[in-house]
């Protein structure tokens, strides 16, 4: 960095830590675009997986690919140091807030369906159908574009994405609280009725435990990363020290970035037909360079 002595002043980093910042920008945003495009793949692929749950699932990935995409390699190119272009920045800032306003809306989707899953399994199928998921995906992506965009080339309509995402934690974290509750009360009923209850009704049962503990595994990345982001603003307006807010804006924002990349990881550890697939997919590769790299006989 040659003309990063003026930029990482700016920015409040030393040239070190910006290289440093940039660099899991770009390991994390290629990590994040191969495996949210691996749940997408899984999720077309296999036909049982098409259920109102994965349309969600699919579509926080969409989310995340709109960061791993185009924002994270964006504000990648802006930690090294590369002249600034205010509509880079725009872009940037315009795609992470329309992925953040869909993503805690597909995750507020997503724990009211696993809720009615769970609390009232008999009639799941009636109240959540296809269609209306659609319909819900529809509603959830046009609100995260009419806000998402005017966000982020407005600096003063940021406030309004940051009260609907803390509004929407607020609504999503008791109710999957109480999903917790009733789905390890129905475990232990489960355990207790092992041997009366056909097998149908224990498998189902543990599916849904299972999908229930992997959202609020997401859920729960999604606050660590993001709400600290979403309160600086508020924290740090009383602080004088103007030079050390941005330099742990900068750190923040990588780690809010960086989320993208945990979601498939969080499905691939507790989901066997993730496993499955991504192990598939490692052999593939692997088998296809063994076999380019033989020799020929000649």
């Amino acid at each position: 960095m040659t003309k990063d002595s003026s930029h990482s002043s700016i920015a409040g980093l030393t040239d070190v830590e910006a290289i440093f910042l940039a660099s899991v920008n770009v390991v994390l945003s290629l990590i994040g675009i191969f495996g949210n495009l691996l749940v997408l793949f899984v999720v077309v692929r296999h036909r049982y997986m098409h259920t109102v749950t994965n349309m969600f699932v699919a579509s926080l990935a969409i989310a995340d690919l709109l960061v791993c995409f185009v924002a994270q390699p964006l504000y990648a190119i802006y930690l090294y140091g590369l002249p600034s272009n205010k509509i880079y920045s725009d872009v940037r800032k315009t795609l992470s807030f329309v992925s953040v306003l869909a993503s805690i809306s597909n995750l507020g989707a997503v724990t009211m369906d696993r809720y009615i899953a769970i609390v009232w399994p008999m009639s799941y199928e009636l109240r959540v159908t296809c269609k209306r998921a659609a319909i819900l995906l529809c509603v959830i992506w046009v609100v995260s574009l009419l806000l998402g965009i005017p966000a982020g080339i407005l600096p003063s309509l940021q406030r309004i994405v940051v009260y609907y995402v803390l509004a929407l934690v607020i609504f999503i974290v008791p109710i999957y609280v109480r999903i917790y509750i009733v789905a390890r009360r129905q475990a232990r009923l489960i355990a207790r009725q092992v041997g009366h209850l056909d097998r149908n009704s224990r498998s189902r049962g543990g599916k849904e435990n299972v999908a229930a503990k992997t959202i609020g595994n997401v859920l729960t990345a999604f606050i660590i990363c993001w709400l600290p982001l979403i309160v600086m603003p508020i924290v740090f307006r009383y602080i004088d020290d103007g030079r050390k807010v941005r330099k742990i804006l900068k750190w923040v924002q990588t780690i809010a970035l960086c989320s993208s990349a945990l979601n498939p990881v969080i499905y691939s550890l507790k989901t066997q037909i993730f496993k499955k697939d991504l192990r598939t997919i490692g052999r593939a590769i692997f088998r296809r360079r063994a076999w380019e790299e033989k020799p020929e006989i000649v």
